[in-house]
């Protein structure tokens, strides 16, 4: 596994290992010129749009659509390792 595809991973975990601690908002920020990923969660008051109109060295990908329902503990979201690595290798 790559390092970018892994940090992706490791965001994505972050987000789905407590459902308390990231909102539905959360978004992967990666920045494509190091391949790093990391686990932004913007508060309520905040302006995502503008943040990322004004982040243009940065690439946001919605966190939500790199999970799955977990089929095993309904209500619950995994990692889509599927989508993380068609992500991944867009770098």
């Amino acid at each position: 596994m790559n390092d970018l595809k892994k940090q992706i991973l490791e965001a994505v975990e972050a987000f789905t290992s407590n459902d308390l601690a990231c909102t539905d908002s959360a978004l992967i920020v990666i920045d494509p010129a190091e391949k790093t990923a990391r686990l932004f969660d913007p508060s309520e008051e905040d302006d995502i749009d503008a943040i990322i109109e004004n982040d243009p060295a940065h690439d946001y990908v919605d966190v939500m659509d790199l999970v799955e329902a977990d089929t095993a503990n309904p209500g619950q979201w995994i990692a889509d390792v599927e989508a993380i690595g068609e992500l991944a290798a867009q770098y």
